[in-house]
């Protein structure tokens, strides 16, 4: 017998040696219950009574100690045994410090999955605080204390559904509505930033130039003159940005025949290391070259078609000259800003050059934005007479721009000899460029004002200097032709160029802040959505003057 109860006895204390030997201890508080210590470690109530032989599980009191699982983690929501916590108030900087560093991790877990080896640093705490219950405090006193709702308050602390508050439970303080809204809009803002792709600086702005230089003819056609004066401008341009600092190299190729396609340019090593490619004309090479530039992301310009199908599908291809239904619509809100004040007389000019459908669609804009207008006819001039009106501008709008439409109307209304009350204005069409020289009496005459994408002001100071250097370089003038060739070349190399130079990888996203003086074409690009490409939206209204100048604006 004495040898069983001694046996028994070392099975005890083995088993209590043990028990200590993988335990940590647990000081009992006020309200404190087996089974809330158990929800504090996350450890079961079995497991509790495991490590406590003897232990009455419904008869624990406050400051009994006992053991808890080695390893196990105590909530931050529960009763501790230490000073009370402070509460912090949710102003203070540590809040925003917290947020910083979770607000910096961010940064940093997505430059790593860049291939960016970062530090990593600590996430924002679940909870903003603790609070150790205060005698006489209630759920809504601590609530107003830190900004939030008892909802709010009871939702960090599940236990307050089952217990009553008492005096010494340390609880969860949860952030306010305000500091979770602004941390996750910063938050949001981290992610942005740092999924930003990394901008790159060229070194040197590689540039492909393809145009039907024709170099296989007998005799140079108007069309390859053209061609080539609009290269020979592009490297006027690259030579003004090499004096400047800007590296280029320039790569032509001769887009040859009608019938050739561009593939075995675009099979060529050196395409894909390109930042800019100009051209082709020929209308079936340029969507191969669209798809090529955008799947490389080179930016891409087509100097002369101004098809919509291409550019809705090419997000990288830029197209200098506007669709009419861009170019018209701005033309509509440019009159309206000029003349919605004025008498307005639409002349159908029964010319073959007739702009029906251009006519008929000012007409309904001028409706949809309350103006009134006339319509008369030159074949019953009296129509014309009729509309006319003393004393206000009289802004006459031709249906034709062509030339003989032109004279007709000018010498009719010659025929009217009218008295200075009367103030008369023509508004026509960018082929009105073509007139000067030899209708400069009727220009100015009448204040004749066209609308245009392009215009040569022969008479600037600028554009002289140009066409000397343009004589200097090649030992002969522009082909004199609407548009001129060697000014557009010069634009479009000036402006991308440039823009590739200054903004690098990330000159499509700074196109709203980069402006450049044009020699003769305005270039304001337009992107309707983020997988379309670029339409130049730039349209000019010239006035001639009665005292023989012009006014571009």
């Amino acid at each position: 017998m004495k040898k069983v109860l001694l046996l028994l006895m070392t099975f005890v204390v083995a088993t209590i040696m043990l028990a200590q030997s993988t335990t940590q201890k647990h000081e009992v508080q006020s309200g404190e219950t087996l089974y809330s210590i158990a929800r504090q470690y996350n450890v079961t109530v079995a497991s509790l009574l495991q490590v406590n032989p003897g232990l009455d599980a419904d008869h624990i009191m406050a400051g009994q100690s006992i053991n808890v699982p080695a390893g196990a983690q105590r909530s931050v929501a529960t009763p501790v045994n230490q000073q009370p916590v402070q509460p912090v108030q949710p102003t203070q900087p540590a809040t925003q410090s917290i947020q910083q560093q979770v607000l910096q991790q961010v940064r940093q877990q997505v430059q790593a999955q860049q291939g960016v080896e970062v530090p990593s640093t600590p996430n924002r705490p679940r909870y903003k605080t603790l609070h150790e219950v205060k005698k006489k405090e209630t759920l809504y006193s601590i609530s107003r204390l830190y900004g939030i709702t008892v909802d709010q308050l009871v939702d960090a602390n599940p236990d307050l559904k089952k217990t009553k508050l008492k005096k010494g439970v340390v609880l969860n303080i949860p952030y306010t509505t305000a500091e979770d809204t602004q941390f996750k809009e910063e938050q949001q803002r981290a992610i942005e930033e740092a999924n930003k792709p990394k901008v790159i600086m060229y070194p040197s702005i590689k540039v492909a130039v393809i145009l039907p230089f024709s170099k296989t003819e007998e005799k140079v056609s108007a069309e390859s003159q053209k061609m080539i004066n609009l290269y020979q401008g592009f490297l006027l341009a690259v030579d003004s940005l090499k004096q400047r600092g800007c590296n280029v190299e320039v790569f032509a190729y001769d887009e040859a025949s009608s019938v050739t396609p561009v593939a075995s340019v675009l099979q060529k090593p050196e395409m894909k290391d390109m930042q800019l490619i100009v051209g082709p004309i020929r209308q079936w090479n340029l969507k191969s070259v669209a798809d090529f530039a955008h799947q490389n992301n080179i930016a891409h310009v087509v100097p002369l078609s101004n098809d919509l199908s291409l550019v809705n599908e090419h997000p990288t291809t830029f197209q200098v000259n506007s669709h009419n239904s861009l170019l018209f619509n701005q033309v509509y809100n440019r009159f309206y800003l000029i003349h919605k004040d004025h008498n307005i007389i639409f002349v159908n000019m029964n010319d073959r050059g007739d702009n029906m459908s251009y006519i008929t669609d000012f007409k309904k804009d001028l409706d949809a934005k309350g103006v009134k207008y006339s319509n008369a006819s030159v074949a019953d001039f009296a129509t014309v007479r009729d509309a006319l009106k003393k004393g206000m501008n009289n802004t006459i709008i031709p249906s034709s721009g062509s030339t003989t439409a032109f004279e007709t109307l000018c010498k009719k209304l010659d025929g009217l000899e009218l008295t200075t009350e009367y103030t008369v204005q023509l508004f026509g069409f960018p082929e009105w460029q073509t007139l000067q020289g030899k209708n400069d009496k009727y220009l100015g005459k009448y204040q004749c004002q066209f609308f245009t994408s392009f215009y040569s002001n022969g008479s600037s100071s600028r554009i002289q200097q140009f066409n000397g250097r343009f004589r200097r370089w090649f030992n002969q003038d522009q082909y004199n032709s609407f548009p001129k060739y060697g000014e557009l070349g010069y634009d479009i190399g000036a402006y991308f160029i440039k823009g590739l130079n200054d903004f690098g990888s990330s000159f499509y996203e700074n196109l709203h802040n980069y402006s450049y003086i044009s020699m003769e074409f305005p270039m304001v690009f337009e992107k309707k959505n983020s997988w379309s490409g670029y339409q130049n939206r730039s349209v000019m209204i010239v006035t001639h003057r009665t005292d023989g100048t012009v006014f571009v604006r």
